[in-house]
């Protein structure tokens, strides 16, 4: 007779965001409780039985055929009556498997687990590990997992190399870090400082998983978290480390990032400074710096606004900076003059005008997220490489200066404006191809490119070359 422990696990998903507009809400992370009510197998039957005081549930997770979520995560356990109610773990939408499930007393000691496929034990079980399951936006799955004591077992029979489990006595905080994904919530790589009083205590990537955040220093102190990624908005909290434990009371801090603009400023001179233009009201945007300094832009209270930020920083480098807020207003981004890379305009669909003349850093631009752009001036700059296939509406372009940009990429580029001209019937556009006074064309461009060129006139469109 198989003597077997069952737990029932209920994997509830609850939203935590709640949003009063008619707009569709972007997905949003969801949380997980384990709901365990342990019976033990008797000869009339399954009787309740109880786990050792201060019994915490180990659980990993992985995606579906992919990476892990969790390793032996550990997970806290209230007894609420006959039944045990895990603290919540965050997860998103998706398919998953539970790879490992072990009750582990106060002391870290296994003392129930579930047995994996092709182990000694697997026999004794209806489903041994792994057991896949699919957590949806609005929905439950339901998991049963049959667990066997281990006081007369090794763990080889159950499959594991070992039953040892690390107890964190003091653990600092966990951190969980969501992106929108196409639909839903998608955990996120970011790069994270840890800062106090001046000191940096961490400053590393941390992986697209729940992240431990263990550093020393007092419960008292306090501590200032900044994430940075491309494309998204730069998060900042300064907390007292007691109470934001209280806070989370042992469920992960979770942040969900915000699109942004984004790009490195590079400081060579007293300032750096951009210009933004709106075409319609707006509310206000909010300026990370990338050195901790946040400045918030007022709101557009008519049909446009032109914002001149600058900023100075206190040493010359490399500084991560975003823009967030109503950024679907933003109609012109100019950076003329300046000294930047890793422009990121994602988050800009209404952009129709973009400069980057005479810049430095930057020899690459991704336009592919900006339908409706009509003007691009890239003249004097170091760019080097970018695609307007997406771009149908471009009508005026200047590419001056860039003697050496490279032949394939300037014809695919004459090519794609010539069919879109032809395509959408755009007149009396320009492009600038010189390469400097009296310098001749850029490239030059092979013939059939310089052929379609020739073909331009058709539209009265001017080429200076």
């Amino acid at each position: 007779m198989k003597k077997t422990a069952r737990f029932s696990i209920i994997l509830v998903l609850a939203f935590l965001w709640q949003h009063c507009t008619d707009d569709p809400a972007p997905a949003r992370p969801g949380t997980i409780r384990f709901a365990l009510r342990p019976t033990v197998a008797a000869s009339q039957g399954r009787m309740a039985t109880s786990l050792p005081d201060g019994a915490s549930l180990y659980v990993s997770i992985r995606r579906e055929g992919g990476d892990d979520v969790y390793t032996l995560e550990p997970v806290r356990l209230l007894k609420l009556g006959e039944e045990y109610i895990s603290e919540p773990l965050a997860l998103p939408g998706g398919n998953y498997e539970l790879t490992d499930f072990l009750v582990a007393d106060a002391a870290g000691d296994a003392v129930y687990a579930a047995p994996k496929e092709a182990s000694e034990l697997a026999p004794w079980v209806d489903d041994p590990l792994p057991l896949a399951f699919t957590v949806s936006n609005n929905g439950i799955a339901q998991v049963d997992v049959e667990v066997l004591p281990t006081d007369v077992y090794q763990p080889a029979q159950f499959g594991y190399v070992t039953f040892t489990v690390e107890v964190m006595l003091v653990p600092r905080f966990r951190l969980a870090v969501f992106r929108a994904g196409d639909s839903s919530a998608e955990f996120a790589r970011v790069y994270a400082y840890l800062l106090s009083e001046g000191d940096t205590l961490l400053q590393d990537y941390l992986p697209a998983a729940i992240n431990d955040i263990e550093f020393s220093g007092s419960l008292a102190a306090t501590y200032t978290l900044v994430l940075m990624k491309e494309s998204y908005k730069t998060y900042m909290r300064t907390f007292v480390l007691a109470d934001l434990l209280a806070e989370l009371n042992g469920t992960p801090l979770q942040v969900t990032l915000e699109d942004a603009l984004t790009f490195t400023a590079s400081s060579r001179s007293p300032y750096f400074g951009f210009t933004m233009q709106t075409g319609r009201e707006t509310t206000p945007f909010v300026i990370h710096w990338g050195d901790g300094t946040e400045e918030v832009l007022p709101p557009t209270t008519s049909g446009g606004e032109t914002y001149l930020p600058q900023h100075t920083y206190a040493q010359p480098g490399q500084y991560h900076v975003s823009v967030a807020g109503d950024l679907a207003a933003v109609e012109y981004l100019s950076f003329t003059d300046t000294q930047s890379d890793r422009y990121s305009l994602r988050a800009l669909p209404g952009l129709r005008s973009f400069s980057m003349a005479n810049t430095t850093g930057a020899d690459s631009v991704d336009l592919s997220h900006n339908p409706v752009l009509e003007s691009l001036d890239v003249a004097y700059s170091d760019i080097r490489y970018f695609d307007i296939r997406n771009n149908p509406l471009i009508r005026w372009m200047s590419l001056e200066g860039n003697a050496d940009f490279p032949v394939p990429v300037l014809d695919q580029i004459i090519l794609d404006i010539h069919d879109h001209a032809f395509e959408q019937q755009i007149f009396n556009g320009e492009i600038n191809l010189s390469a400097g006074p009296g310098q001749g064309i850029i490239g030059p461009p092979s013939p059939y490119p310089m052929d379609r060129l020739g073909h331009m006139g058709e539209l009265s469109w001017t080429i200076y070359q």
